[in-house]
């Protein structure tokens, strides 16, 4: 019970986080995932499945406040935790930084795949004037910033896992 209110408290400091400072920064910093960042380190390199529930936490949330980029982002959201944890289990490590960074990338890549074919079906509707230019420089800077965050994450690895471990997110029998 402990772990599930620790998870909750700290994926709403993480939501509060990106969607009110990070989105009040100027360009390019505004495209920072963080709560997907953690989301992917969480369940790809420590094992946690919290982070894939935080994924799809994050896609509840987007639809709730109607802050995503669609109208149905959690059932985007779901299926993007759900290849979070079948390429994680069948593909990627997660002792090396590039298969944590894989993992992040192709998750990333598959959100706004369906994101990109929402708008084409939606074009074909009705007329949309889709600023194709700003939603690809949107979708680069969260993979440079998506690639970043997993790598800190990562590289401070052993700091993080003690901070989750006092919050009781994360096992303390686990070992590096």
């Amino acid at each position: 019970m402990i772990r599930f209110f620790a998870s909750a408290i700290l994926f709403l400091i993480l939501i509060t986080l990106e969607f009110a400072f990070v989105h009040a920064l100027p360009k390019p910093w505004i495209f920072a995932p963080l709560v997907l960042a953690w989301g992917i380190y969480l369940y790809q390199y420590l094992g946690s499945p919290i982070g894939a529930w935080w994924i799809f936490g994050l896609g509840v949330f987007t639809d709730f406040y109607h802050l995503g980029l669609v109208s149905l982002e959690t059932p985007i959201f779901a299926v993007a935790a759900v290849l979070m944890v079948f390429l994680g289990q069948r593909f990627f490590t997660n002792r090396s930084l590039y298969g944590v960074i894989g993992n992040a990338l192709l998750v990333l890549i598959l959100i706004h795949a369906i994101h990109t074919v929402w708008f084409l079906f939606k074009s074909l509707q009705e007329p949309l004037s889709i600023p194709w230019l700003s939603f690809g420089w949107f979708v680069l800077w969260q993979i440079v910033f998506l690639v970043l965050l997993t790598s800190i994450l990562f590289f401070l690895s052993r700091k993080v896992r003690s901070l989750l471990k006092g919050l009781f997110i994360v096992s303390r029998r686990d070992s590096l």
